[in-house]
């Protein structure tokens, strides 16, 4: 070896090992393009990822070949892909694996590609309940960003172009679990789990009620105006007396912008 190149080792080691990644890395890409990965394979790959980038970069890989095939096929891969998902979000160790796993899930309902949505919201409501974990702020935004994805796992049932038809919206008894999360008295979770149950068609599972009716009451009563507001469509829900005549009372309240949220909400009751 020649002085110049042992100058190159002893004095600029990070650049030759450098060099040596991105010679590795190429090679790998090649390979890659050379080689393509059966669907299996990537399957087996995404229970492996131990980042949430490894698990993005293997589902968009899934993505692309499953484009490729019949819809027949498709929903059986698919369908496996789900399951692998779900079993990162409920059995992962990290938890922002867990997270980008649960957002994957919410994104395929959005998109209209899971045949049985109710697995997909009995899936996230689990994660929520289960991530009481940690430190109490830690734990509350675990669940804060669980919720935000029930929440968000509705939108494509609604109008003016729903993915689903009602005929395969969840039940009541998948939210069960969610209820007693009202307890803590947190207001950002109180004010998700109000989200979430206003999307609900009715409300009078008692599972439901004895830890929602009071919050609900609590608020229709409360001097802060939005909480007021966004109840309106919960109480709208519940066909209970005590329930009924908070509405009735929102919709004379001394804020124009809660009397309009109650109207439109009793004009739900009056449909329903």
């Amino acid at each position: 070896m020649n002085h110049s190149s042992n100058s190159l080792i002893v004095n600029h080691p990070n650049r030759l090992i450098t060099s040596m990644h991105n010679i590795m890395r190429g090679f790998r890409k090649l390979s890659s393009y050379l080689y393509p990965q059966s669907i299996s394979e990537l399957l087996l790959q995404l229970e492996e990822v131990t980042t949430p980038a490894q698990l993005t970069g293997t589902v968009n890989k899934l993505q692309n070949l499953f484009w490729k095939l019949p819809d027949r096929e498709q929903a059986v891969f698919r369908k496996n892909l789900m399951h692998i998902l779900s079993m990162h979000v409920l059995q992962g160790v990290q938890e922002e694996i867990r997270l980008e796993a649960a957002g994957w899930l919410r994104l395929f309902v959005q998109a209209g590609l899971v045949t049985q949505p109710e697995e997909i919201f009995v899936t996230l409501v689990t994660a929520a309940v289960r991530s009481a974990g940690g430190s109490q702020t830690a734990a509350r935004n675990k669940q804060q960003a669980y919720l935000k994805l029930i929440f968000e796992c509705f939108w494509p049932f609604r109008h003016p172009y729903p993915a689903y038809t009602w005929q395969v919206f969840p039940t009541n008894e998948a939210f069960y679990p969610l209820a007693p999360l009202f307890k803590q008295g947190n207001y950002a979770i109180q004010d998700a789990l109000i989200g979430i149950y206003a999307e609900l068609p009715a409300l009078d599972d008692q599972e439901i009620l004895e830890h929602l009716l009071p919050v609900a009451l609590q608020w229709s009563k409360h001097p802060d105006v939005e909480r007021r507001r966004r109840v309106a469509n919960v109480l709208a829900r519940i066909n209970q007396e005590s329930a009924q005549e908070a509405l009735c009372r929102l919709q004379s309240d001394a804020d124009p912008i809660v009397q309009e949220s109650a109207k439109t909400a009793a004009g739900y009751v009056r449909k329903a």
